[in-house]
């Protein structure tokens, strides 16, 4: 979500890698209450077509007494030539993925660092408002009334109601558990997909069959268009079923999506926490592994793989949500070129990497090995005694041979 905001900022085509910078800087200076607004406005202004059937329209939930102060952003978006507030954000994969890099127990440490003491220095100016602000907004039950509000009596810890809800859209939970690596309790429902990684490796190795054959004009094509799109059928239905007729989970999913958002942007670039904890780097799975050795919790060491998958997986089920692939006419829209092809191969790649389980290897079915017939050992000859040959050669006689 906020890296859509910092996009947002910039007057496109083609904006230089400074002024990108300077926008992912803006974004992270905010003030928590402007922030704490533009959610709301995205709320508000959220496309019903991607969170409901099509046909069903959300009631509107707009409360004018409520929204008497603004965040203030519209004017700049508005200014740079784009549209606000955004529509739609990312995926709740995207949360998944990017949560699995460690990152939130990383940056818990960092704020209990230097809540508590000078092990770290002392922050910058902008340092010192990154910190209130990431405290403020994701590492403390929120203020009430809030769309970002979650936690509760009813659901006190927020990263439990996280991986409730990774687990009921994916049946999947975190490659990590808790600090001392015990398993996270969180309260599990019956109602979950856990048949998703099947149903998206099956996905995967079909499209990448369909990207292998696209350009066979000679030999056999083994492209099944047909098994893609009724691959995509089940996966659109596991998704919809979650989400039900309102949106189920798109609040919780703005939320958590929002979080790591906040977080990936922070090590996107050398922002100003990053400068303070002496963590430049070239990427953002090298500056998280340096802010996880200063604070000793070393962040997945396939970060890399898992922040590639956050964004081409959110663009991924987003369309596979909407039905795009669905039919004989929409699947090879994910193998003939275009940006879901682009996305489903660097997903293929990423998958196979952070799974440990190839995709591009075609399954192998090994038969049941058949029985081998046992045939009887020939006994050794024995050389017969005189007595034998004696008792021979009188049967031979008495029988008239």
């Amino acid at each position: 979500m906020f890296r859509q905001l910092a996009r947002l900022f910039l007057t496109p085509p083609t904006p230089s890698s400074a002024q990108v910078h300077q926008a992912v800087e803006d974004v992270l200076a905010l003030h928590p209450m402007q922030i704490s607004r533009f959610l709301e406005e995205v709320w508000e202004g959220r496309s019903a077509s991607l969170l409901t059937p099509a046909g069903l329209e959300i009631p509107p939930t707009v409360w004018p007494l409520t929204n008497e102060r603004t965040s203030g952003i519209r004017d700049r978006v508005i200014a740079a030539g784009n549209p606000y507030p955004p529509a739609v954000w990312d995926h709740l994969i995207y949360a998944y993925m990017v949560e699995n890099t460690r990152i939130y127990e990383v940056f818990r440490r960092v704020l209990e660092e230097f809540a508590y003491g000078e092990r770290l220095g002392v922050a910058s100016p902008a340092g010192q408002a990154w910190l209130r602000t990431t405290e403020a907004l994701f590492y403390r039950d929120s203020p009430p009334l809030q769309i970002y509000a979650m936690a509760s009596w009813i659901r006190p810890d927020i990263r439990a109601v996280r991986r409730n809800a990774y687990h009921r859209m994916f049946g999947l939970d975190l490659n990590h558990g808790t600090d001392d690596n015990r398993p996270y309790p969180y309260p599990r429902t019956a109602a979950a997909n856990t048949d998703f990684s099947r149903t998206f490796e099956d996905v995967l190795r079909e499209v990448w069959r369909a990207i292998e054959n696209i350009s066979n004009q000679s030999g056999p094509n083994a492209t099944d268009v047909a098994t893609i799109a009724n691959l995509a059928r089940a996966l659109y239905d596991m998704l919809r079923v979650r989400r039900q007729e309102y949106g189920n989970l798109a609040r919780d999913e703005l939320l958590h999506v929002s979080t790591m958002a906040w977080l990936h942007l922070t090590v996107s670039y050398d922002t100003a926490i990053v400068r303070d904890l002496k963590a430049e780097a070239t990427s953002p799975a090298e500056r998280l592994q340096k802010i996880g050795e200063r604070v000793g919790l070393p962040a997945h060491s396939r970060s890399s793989s898992y922040f590639s998958l956050a964004e081409h997986m959110s663009l991924l089920l987003r369309e596979l949500e909407l039905g795009t692939f669905n039919t004989d006419l929409g699947a090879p829209g994910l193998f003939s070129g275009g940006p879901f092809q682009a996305a489903i191969q660097e997903t293929i790649t990423h998958w196979s990497i952070a799974t440990g389980r190839d995709v591009k290897a075609r399954p192998v079915s090994v038969a049941p090995p058949q029985p081998v017939p046992v045939r009887p050992t020939p006994r050794p000859a024995m050389r017969a005694s005189a007595a034998t040959n004696g008792y021979a050669q009188a049967s031979r006689e008495t029988l008239g041979v």
